[in-house]
């Protein structure tokens, strides 16, 4: 089967950009994804294909400097959602088999989708190579969580094995890492402490790793708000309190020490 080729006049939002939008304004772009990809399937005349293989081009109106990582992060989730249940059944790595990715500029906004059929490629197998074009092919797994048996059945927003789902935000009514082998990390600690203690808001990575203490009542990040000047708040309250946690120790070690020989000279006295 020829590869199936369609454009949106849209690019993906950044990663930066998704992650702190309300999650109703996330929902909203999710659909738009969604609706525009299955209006193109059914004038396409609604293919079904076993697997695939999905490479995107953005094109980009200006040269100004960008993080293309986010794009790479929210493009093939937006795309990858919205294509299971048109051209494949689901977006499991039996059936979404890779992803390649290409960067442009032109007078317009846009973004490509070219399909293949992965059924024609050498056993599904990821190629390396270039799309044609300025910029290098960058070649991912479909997955991006290679070693974990709980895969097909996770939802949970944060996985260690997936580094592009470590940039985004997780709240407490969210699921946790299940993974014997992978889910006891520091991090994965605090998120199950702060679904004990009902906490509200949300949290990045970087506030989980810093979390030492967590009692009732912690606070996350507002997500109606701009999230820059709450993280710098919320780093510099606990800078005090939590950035040096060997140096509080030592000090309350001198003070018992000192107390106690206080208290021995007494008695003898």
């Amino acid at each position: 089967m020829r590869p199936v080729t369609f454009s949106m006049p849209f690019l993906p939002p950044s990663l930066n950009v998704y992650r702190n939008d309300h999650w109703r304004k996330q929902r909203a772009e999710e659909k738009i994804w969604k609706d525009c990809i299955a209006l193109k399937w059914a004038e396409l005349g609604r293919p079904k294909l076993k697997a695939v293989r999905i490479n995107m081009v953005f094109t980009f109106p200006d040269r100004r400097s960008r993080d293309l990582d986010n794009y790479l992060a929210t493009g093939s989730k937006l795309v990858g959602d919205a294509v299971k249940g048109c051209f494949i059944p689901d977006d499991s790595p039996e059936h979404l088999t890779g992803w390649g990715f290409r960067f442009e500029f032109g007078k317009k906004a846009s973004t490509t989708v070219v399909i293949e059929d992965a059924d024609e490629k050498t056993n599904g197998q990821v190629s390396t190579g270039r799309l044609p074009g300025r910029q290098t092919r960058v070649e991912e797994a479909a997955t991006g969580r290679p070693a974990c048996t709980l895969y097909e059945e996770c939802v949970a927003p944060m996985c260690p094995l997936d580094q592009s789902s470590l940039k985004g935000i997780w709240y407490p009514d969210e699921d946790i890492c299940r993974s014997r082998v992978h889910g006891n990390l520091p991090w994965m600690k605090a998120q199950r402490k702060l679904v004990r203690v009902s906490a509200v808001g949300y949290f990045t990575v970087e506030m989980l790793r810093r979390l030492i203490v967590i009692r009732q009542g912690i606070t996350g990040l507002d997500p109606d708000l701009p999230e820059e000047p709450q993280l710098r708040a919320w780093f510099q309250k606990r800078a005090g309190r939590q950035d040096a946690p060997k140096e509080v120790p030592a000090e309350r070690t001198r003070h018992l020490k000192k107390y106690r020989f206080r208290k021995q000279g007494v008695r003898d006295g």
